[in-house]
C-alpha cells in the first residue's frame, strides 16, 4: 500500500476512518462506549455484584428519573415541567442553548469542547468565546473565565466530568462559578452525561447539590452512555420550569421524543445501581492498567477521575502536529487515535492524543503494547 505524504494536512473524521480500516489498525476513536468491552466485563464480573431484585412497575419515565434524582442527589424534580427526554446529548445541549441566546449575545465555551459547540452556538447567532482548559491537568481557571465575562455574556457551557479529559468539578469550582454569575444573568448549560462513570478518587460533585446554581442550569444528562449501550440514545435535561418550558416549546418544533420505553429500560438499570456502577469499576481498571503500562512509554496520560476517554500528551517524544502523530500511529503501529486539535475551534495543536479505553480486553492490552514500543 503506497502512502502520500502530505494527505494528512487534509485529515477529517472520514478520512480518519478510511485510513484505519485500509491499515487494519486498532480503532480506539469511538466517542461512545465500546457495547462489546463492557459486555466481556460484565459477563465475567456478574457473580461479583448484588443485583438485588428485578425492577418491573408501571410508572412513567418522567416520574422514574425525577426518583432516581432524587435517590442519588437528594433534589427533588417536578417530573411535570422540568424533564425533557431527547435524542442524545448533543441535541440536548443544542436545544439549551437555543433556549438561552439571541443574536448579539455570547456564550463561553470551554476547549477542548466534546460537541461541536462552535456552529451550535453561532446557528442560534450568538458568538462562541473560548476559554482554554489548563494544561497539564485541564482545570478550569475562573480568573480566566472572569475576565471573559462581558455584558453580552449570557451563557456558559461546562462539561463535567469532561468526556475528553476526564476531569470533573470539585466543590471549590462549583462555589467560585456560583460566585462569578452571581448578581448577572448568565444561565449554564452542565452536561454531566457521564456523571456515573467516576472512577474510586472521583468526588461525585454535582450540580444538582447547588440549589441557586440550579435555578439557571439545563442540567444534561445521558441514559445510554452509563450502560455502554447505543442501540438508542437518549439523554435528559433537567431545568427549573420557567427555562425547560422555552425548552420543551423548541424541542416540539425540530424533532420529537426519543423511545421512552427504552428510557424506562435504562432508568431501571440505573436505579438498580448494576451496570452503572459495573462500568465506572471496568474504566477504572483499565485506566489503572493503562498508566502501568505506559509509565516508561513516550506517553503520558492526563491524570483523570472518571470516563472512557484518555488523552495522552506525546511533547517528550515529538515536535509534531497531533494529525501527524496520529497517521504516524496508523501506519506504524496500527492504532487509530484521534488528534486533540479537532476539538479546538482553531485546530490548534497541543501535542495530545485521545484514545478509548473501553474496548474489548486483548484489543486493549494490544493497543497498550503498540503505544508503548513506539521508540
Amino acid at each position: 500500500m503506497t502512502h502520500k505524504v502530505g494527505e494528512i494536512s487534509t485529515l477529517s473524521d472520514y478520512s480518519l476512518q478510511k485510513r484505519i480500516g485500509e491499515y487494519g489498525a486498532i480503532n480506539l476513536t469511538s466517542l461512545l462506549p465500546s457495547e462489546k468491552g463492557f459486555q466481556e466485563f460484565f459477563d465475567s464480573n456478574v457473580d461479583t455484584y448484588n443485583f438485588g431484585s428485578d425492577i418491573l412497575d408501571n410508572i412513567d419515565p418522567y416520574q422514574k428519573l425525577s426518583n432516581y434524582i432524587l435517590k442519588k442527589y437528594f433534589r427533588a424534580i417536578n417530573p411535570e415541567t422540568e424533564i425533557a427526554f431527547v435524542g442524545g446529548v448533543n441535541l440536548a445541549v443544542f436545544l439549551a442553548i437555543a433556549s438561552s441566546v439571541k443574536d448579539g449575545d455570547s456564550v463561553i465555551v470551554f476547549e477542548p469542547f466534546t460537541s461541536n459547540l462552535k456552529t451550535a452556538v453561532e446557528l442560534c447567532g450568538a458568538r462562541p468565546v473560548y476559554v482554554p482548559l489548563k494544561g497539564p491537568d485541564f482545570k478550569i481557571d475562573w480568573c480566566e473565565v472572569q475576565r471573559a465575562i462581558n455584558a453580552t455574556t449570557k451563557l456558559m457551557v461546562i462539561s463535567s466530568p469532561h468526556l475528553l479529559t476526564g476531569q470533573a468539578l470539585t466543590a471549590e469550582d462549583f462555589e467560585e462559578l456560583q460566585r462569578l454569575i452571581n448578581g448577572t444573568k448568565i444561565k449554564l448549560v452542565i452536561n454531566e452525561s457521564m456523571a456515573e462513570l467516576g472512577y474510586s478518587n472521583h468526588e461525585g460533585t454535582s450540580v444538582n447539590f447547588y440549589p441557586r446554581l440550579c435555578q439557571v442550569t439545563y442540567r444534561i444528562g445521558s441514559l445510554n452512555i452509563p450502560v455502554a449501550l447505543a442501540d438508542s440514545e437518549i439523554a435528559y435535561c433537567i431545568a427549573p420550569e420557567q427555562l425547560m418550558a422555552t425548552y420543551r416549546n423548541i424541542h416540539s418544533a425540530i424533532t420529537t421524543n426519543p423511545n421512552l420505553s427504552r428510557a424506562q429500560d435504562y432508568i431501571n438499570i440505573l436505579s438498580a445501581e448494576i451496570e452503572g456502577h459495573m462500568l465506572a469499576d471496568f474504566l477504572d481498571e483499565n485506566y489503572k492498567l493503562l498508566q502501568e503500562a505506559l509509565r516508561d512509554s513516550k506517553f503520558r496520560p492526563v491524570k483523570q477521575s472518571a470516563g472512557y476517554m484518555v488523552m495522552l500528551s506525546y511533547k517528550s517524544y515529538a515536535d509534531i502536529r497531533d494529525i501527524e502523530m496520529v497517521e504516524k500511529l496508523i501506519v506504524e503501529k496500527g492504532l487509530g487515535l484521534l488528534p486533540i486539535s479537532w476539538f479546538y475551534h482553531d485546530r490548534q495543536c497541543h501535542r495530545y492524543l485521545a484514545m478509548n479505553i473501553s474496548v474489548p480486553t486483548q484489543e486493549f492490552k494490544e493497543a497498550l503494547s503498540r503505544l508503548a514500543s513506539l521508540k
